[in-house]
């Protein structure tokens, strides 16, 4: 398994697939995503459909309203960044053996996946 983080948005097609994927693991509307950082309620569809980029300042308020880093956003390696960062608090709050054992109990998942 290629333990690499997949950096591959390269063009405004690919950061807005990035967007809608991200958009739909956590079950928001484009309209209803446009409008909670203020913008009109076409914005995030016209970066999804690859029509527009967010200026850098509107790309920090998307990463903030999905409530990821901008390296989340790029990892596309990662399918639930939103999960992830909870995992892994989760398992920072275990002592060592738990984190044994979870680790143990991840390799076997990984193998039969």
């Amino acid at each position: 398994m290629d333990n690499s983080n997949s950096f591959i948005i390269n063009d405004s097609k690919s950061f807005g697939l990035r967007l809608a994927r991200l958009r739909e693991v956590k079950s928001v509307s484009a309209r209803e995503m446009s409008l909670s950082i203020g913008q009109n309620k076409n914005y995030i569809n016209a970066i999804e459909t690859g029509k527009n980029y967010p200026s850098m300042s509107s790309f920090l308020y998307i990463c903030e309203y999905m409530e990821i880093t901008p390296k989340d956003f790029f990892d596309t390696g990662c399918k639930n960044p939103f999960l992830s960062e909870e995992f892994i608090n989760t398992i920072k709050q275990l002592n060592p053996v738990q984190i044994q054992h979870l680790y143990q109990v991840v390799l076997d998942i990984a193998s039969k996946a």
